[in-house]
């Protein structure tokens, strides 16, 4: 039986993401050379941290409503499906990391640039269905600092490439 989504799923779900994103960017940080690189991998890594500790006191306070514990608060079974399987391993997978080249800055930012856009996607979808107010607006918020990652991923391989 399919397991039906929550928030307090897609709130789990989104703080395996970002933990996956620190550790990515930890990695690119670790493996490029120049300066200006690392400072902007320093950056997204602690962008990354920031959004897990966002989700995880949303996802501790929701945890204490019963409300959210309910029927009432599931996702219909055609939206679960459909955020399980843009949340399986799509974004920051662990595959990709241990594929990547990770002195190749073209890689790096390639893999980043479709990693943010995956999150973008997942998070918008969530914001969409969420049955609680404040997670619609935390997903929300979110998705708008993941696509400013991607704006300044692509002007990063547009300048550095």
């Amino acid at each position: 039986m399919q397991k039906l989504f929550s928030d307090l799923e897609g709130l789990r779900i989104a703080m395996a993401i970002e933990e996956r994103g620190r550790d990515f960017y930890r990695k690119a940080y670790d493996n490029v050379q120049k300066e200006e690189h690392k400072a902007v991998f320093l950056l997204l890594m602690n962008e990354e941290i920031h959004h897990y500790e966002t989700f995880n006191n949303l996802f501790e306070r929701l945890q204490l409503s019963k409300e959210a514990h309910t029927e009432d608060y599931l996702f219909d079974q055609e939206i679960s499906r459909y955020l399980t399987v843009l949340a399986e391993g799509h974004v920051f997978p662990g595959k990709v990391q241990k594929e990547i080249n990770f002195a190749s800055i073209a890689d790096i930012l390639e893999t980043a640039v479709q990693a943010e856009k995956d999150s973008v996607l997942f998070y918008d979808e969530l914001a969409r269905h969420s049955k609680f107010d404040n997670a619609k607006a935390v997903f929300t918020q979110l998705k708008t600092e993941e696509q400013t990652h991607i704006v300044k991923l692509r002007e990063i391989a547009e300048g550095w490439a």
